[in-house]
């Protein structure tokens, strides 16, 4: 049985961030010129025109202010008295700025009767004390790697006006050192690492870390409170704690750190893995005898389920003795750092001389874990061994890790960007302050970029533009035009790691026609987005071309016009299931490439191109071309991202009549031998065959209005293939058996020991003549039991 595909290539969100400058002791610092443009073809259409078009041209922005003292107090000045609300302007922790992520600050108005000004400053440091014998770091702001300040009233308006939208300013503090960029990863076997940039001279690198504890011996790895929540300001799990340290830009023994020097892979028998793998960690740059603020954190709870821990008592092997080889186990359940168990395939190594007068020991490992040993059997023979090779999982059942674009963006901002962007020397003089400064610059530098044109590219007039405000629209159309450089100065609000991020995201995904891009970075100095792509422009856009002609002759073929949007979508998936296959070539050399690249000639596979035009691809290709054929057929659909199984994964959710339901076009019957295994599906139904939604698709803030409630167009239910009870389940077996169907998948609704349902399989399937018996094979595939004869 072939186990479900869900591997693809996750376009990863690279950093990005914007340059600025102070004034004071802060100097005022102007940046190179922007990159020389080619020849761009335009319509005739500004950002301004585009701006328009959405209602957002007179919305109020700053440009971010980095690398401002510990001690820094914000100096706000309105048009009009501001004394009515002291919360005026608050500081978090969390871009989107809500009352949950609001850190302690204190107000104050400088000048007795100057109630139009307010200053703003720190109470006490956000997760504080990184190096005890440094008393800087507990004073002023703290150590967090972003900060936002949200100003709530006009402050050009003379009388009190709240803002429909408030400005949100993110703010960094100085640090001495560079910051290094924190990121993780999990290898085929289940192993957490931590690794990072590395920052030039720098001596050591110290890791940090926040986590909770039972007062138990259970397994779970609690959440910590992340930027959303303040980071725990004022609590216990609000400071991190210092866990070692290490010279290179990688750590993937985290019990050295407890133990001493000890080392997994010498070891030929283990039965736990993961060890003191819980909580947030940051990591920090030691360079000359000082230490770099706090990097990004990873947080460990949210791929929990991704993490295996230890066997359960009841799967322990190691060194037990078998009557015989049909009696070794062919699973055993593993226990995962949130307590969670799932059962993973025991893979034994039958190339062992079996003894005549003795025990014979057989080498086992846990499939995708690190977990191995030996079981020692009394009875074996050559024929077993054979028996237990043939048994071993196919090599292509294994699908696990994720290709990520490349990313040099650092998510915290060196030390050296300065805070206030560009500004004349007289502009600066005549500033009273750091923020006037920014605040007029940025008008200067809003209103040159809202004149610059947007690109025309020739494709957009045959396609849909998937864009809900300018910023992602013009991003969009660049990106079509397959542009290299984009200037962000007429978007202040983009010009941040967690705002960029999202935006970028969603456009990537949701624009099935942007092709072949390969990362990006944001240039602090120009307000520029880089980009780098697979292939020369030309060649993208020859792609585009043959994907649209595609596109078009598919739905005028596929699609009627007495179609109901329910028929029109079910035809999609069908063509997919019909016309095209999975690629796992693709996914092979991914996995040889540890799934940090694929070589060249396996890009299509993991754009709209390959399934489209090729008919052949990974599930991120599948996902686009059904994107891509819904917009030519009018039809509500978006490419959504998460895992499967823990494995990366993308699929689409599409609206019907009903509200929004998940589909997966890449687990069909061609590709996995269940049709429609997810199809009309609700969320909880995704959930139940372990499907997990990630935000990388869509804006966080917005993520809840694709929510799949309704879970009665299921292809499982409506047809009443699905079974929630034993009984229930030897009936409908029965029932399809005696139709004469010869390829037979009913879904498990409830938890239902296997053994029981090989039972009464038995039952159902001794009702048929004696020699159609021996015909009927039978499978399990997630939740799915199937029937073939």
């Amino acid at each position: 049985m072939k186990k479900i595909l869900s591997i693809f290539l996750l376009v990863s969100m690279a950093s990005m961030l914007l340059a600025a400058c102070t004034t004071g002791n802060e100097t005022v610092v102007k940046p190179e010129e922007p990159p020389i443009q080619e020849t761009v073809k335009t319509s005739g259409v500004t950002v301004f025109d585009l701006k328009k078009k959405y209602g957002s041209e007179q919305d109020k922005a700053l440009m971010p202010m980095y690398n401002v003292p510990r001690d820094k107090v914000f100096r706000f000045e309105f048009h009009s008295p501001i004394w009515e609300d002291t919360n005026a302007v608050t500081v978090h922790t969390d871009i989107k700025a809500e009352e949950k992520s609001r850190i302690t600050t204190m107000s104050n108005y400088p000048s007795i009767g100057d109630t139009n000004v307010l200053e703003v400053s720190s109470v006490w440091p956000v997760l504080p004390a990184i190096d005890p014998s440094n008393e800087d770091y507990e004073k002023g702001w703290g150590n967090a790697p972003i900060y936002y300040i949200r100003i709530n009233y006009d402050m050009d308006a003379t009388t009190l006006t709240k803002l429909k939208k408030p400005i949100i300013i993110p703010f960094t503090v100085k640090s001495d050192v560079e910051v290094p960029n924190l990121k993780y990863s999990i290898s085929s076997d289940g192993r957490f690492r931590l690794n990072w940039t590395e920052v030039e001279g720098a001596d050591e690198y110290r890791i940090y870390q926040r986590s909770k504890y039972l007062d138990s011996d259970a397994i779970t790895n609690l959440p910590v409170p992340g930027a959303e929540e303040r980071y725990g300001e004022g609590t216990s799990s609000s400071v991190p704690g210092l866990i070692g340290a290490v010279k290179g830009t990688e750590l993937k023994q985290f019990r050295r750190f407890i133990i001493g020097q000890y080392n997994e892979d010498n070891y030929n028998m283990l039965d736990r893995q993961n060890e003191e793998v819980n909580g947030d960690y940051y990591v920090t740059a030691v360079k000359n005898g000082k230490e770099s603020s706090l990097s990004n954190s990873v947080s460990t709870f949210s791929l929990s389920a991704q993490l295996p821990s230890t066997l359960s008592n009841d799967s322990f092997m190691n060194l037990k003795l078998y009557d015989n080889a049909a009696s070794l186990p062919k699973k055993a359940k593993i226990i995962f750092i949130d307590g969670s168990v799932a059962s993973r395939d025991v893979i034994y190594d039958t190339n062992v001389k079996i003894k005549q007068d003795g025990d014979t020991e057989i080498p086992y490992t846990i499939k995708n874990t690190i977990m191995r040993g030996f079981v020692y059997v009394q009875h074996v023979t050559e024929a077993d061994l054979k028996a237990l090779a043939e048994a071993k999982p196919q090599e292509e059942d294994s699908t696990a890790g994720l290709v990520e674009t490349e990313n040099t963006t650092n998510y915290v901002p060196n030390p050296d960007v300065p805070t206030v962007i560009e500004a004349p020397s007289s502009s600066a003089e005549q500033a009273e302050s750091v923020e006037e400064a920014q605040k007029k610059n940025t008008k200067q530098k809003v209103d040159e970029g809202n004149q610059q044109f947007v690109p025309a590219p020739e494709v957009i007039k045959d396609i849909k533009i998937n864009a809900d405000t300018a910023l992602e629209e013009y991003l969009a159309i660049n990106m079509l035009d397959v542009q290299e450089n984009i200037s962000l100065q007429a978007f202040p609000e983009a010009q941040n790691y967690e705002a960029i991020s999202d935006v970028m995201q969603e456009v990537v995904y949701q624009n099935p026609l942007i092709l072949d891009l390969k990362g990006w970075r944001y240039d602090y100095d120009t307000l520029t987005l880089k980009l780098k792509y697979e292939e020369p422009a030309d060649a993208i856009k020859s792609k585009q071309e043959e994907i649209v002609a595609e596109a078009n002759k598919v739905v005028a073929t596929i699609i009627k016009p007495n179609m109901s949007e329910e028929q029109k979508h079910k035809a999609i998936y069908d063509y997919l299931n019909d016309n095209t296959k999975y690629d796992r070539a693709a996914l092979a050399n991914a996995k040889s490439n540890e799934f940090k690249k694929v070589d060249a000639k396996f890009n299509d596979s993991f754009s709209t191109y390959g399934i489209m035009v090729k008919k052949v691809g990974v599930c991120a290709s599948y996902a686009a071309a059904y994107k891509m054929l819904s917009d030519l057929a009018g039809l509500e659909a978006i490419v959504v991202t998460g895992d499967m199984d823990g494995v990366p994964h993308a699929w689409n959710k599409v609206k019907l009549a009903n509200g929004w339901v998940n589909v997966d076009s890449t687990n069909n019957a061609t590709n996995s031998g269940v049709p429609y295994l997810l199809y009309n599906s609700s969320d909880k139904i995704a959930e139940s065959l372990n499907f997990t939604l990630s935000k990388e698709f869509w804006r966080d803030t917005e993520i809840s209005n694709f929510a799949a409630k309704d879970g009665s167009k299921d292809y499982y239910v409506a047809n009443k293939l699905e079974a929630k009870s034993l009984a229930e389940f030897g009936s409908k077996l029965s029932k399809q058996l005696k139709t004469g169907n010869t390829h037979i998948v009913i879904r498990l609704g409830a938890k239902i020991d296997r053994s029981d349902i090989v039972e009464e399989a038995k039952k159902a399937i001794s009702g048929l003549p004696a020699d159609k018996q021996e015909e009927v094979s039978m499978g399990s595939l997630s939740n799915y039991i199937v029937v073939r004869r």
